[in-house]
């Protein structure tokens, strides 16, 4: 990767536009905020996030940091489990040249996502073994961001989990917030089940679809009062 020739003008990450005009292909995106996301066809399979240039840079750097954490307990969490439907970006701070004095770009592995509607389409009857993966995730992993946008399903089949910021955050809301409201009435009642067993202590075989708990679709858990870590 050439930085000097992919980050030269140091009023590039003013706002997306600059960033675009840098060469850049903007991904625009309406909840990210003030985080950019880039991608170059001189580096395929990369894709790079920054914040605009009036976002503090230690903030910046303490926030990438965080998403690196998060994607790195999220692949060790899977690697311990056994998971085979999910699938988490590697990620990595990356030191810009001059003229940006010590400023950093996060890079992070580009996957093939399916769009927004296309993921959602595949909740509304996700496999059982993904489901049950999912679940595992969810579980440990409280505070995450479940909306279909941060965890959509990639041309594989498998689900991946893009946004890893809040990996250790807590939150009273249920488990499937968001991505449960596309799930049919049947997978519903299994991610149910599902919940309840993990909240035995037991992972389960969920391989199967057959489903005998009772007919509530509900997803009322008792609440997490925990609190999410500064960033």
């Amino acid at each position: 990767m050439d930085l000097g020739a992919l980050f030269r003008d140091r009023g590039m990450f003013d706002s997306r536009r600059a960033w675009s005009e840098a060469g850049f292909r903007v991904i625009d995106r309406a909840n990210n905020g003030k985080i950019m996301v880039a991608g170059h066809p001189s580096v395929p399979g990369l894709l790079f996030k920054k914040y605009t240039d009036d976002i503090d840079e230690r903030y910046q750097t303490r926030n990438f940091e965080r998403r690196i954490e998060g994607a790195n307990r999220l692949r060790s969490f899977i690697a311990s489990h056994r998971l085979q439907r999910i699938v988490v970006p590697r990620k990595r701070l990356l030191k810009l040249p001059r003229p940006f004095k010590g400023e950093h770009v996060l890079v992070v592995e580009q996957f093939d996502l399916r769009s927004d509607d296309q993921t959602k389409a595949a909740y509304a009857n996700i496999d059982p073994i993904a489901l049950g993966d999912l679940c595992a995730v969810l579980f440990h992993f409280r505070g995450m961001d479940s909306i279909p946008k941060n965890i959509p399903f990639i041309a594989d089949g498998r689900i991946g989990f893009v946004d890893t910021e809040h990996w250790d955050r807590g939150s009273s809301k249920s488990y499937l917030h968001y991505v449960g409201d596309y799930l049919s009435a049947d997978r519903r009642k299994l991610a149910k089940k599902i919940f309840a067993q993990l909240e035995d202590g037991d992972r389960g075989d969920f391989s199967h679809e057959e489903d005998t708990s009772d007919s509530s679709d509900d997803f009322d858990y008792e609440e997490d009062t925990s609190t999410s870590s500064s960033s």
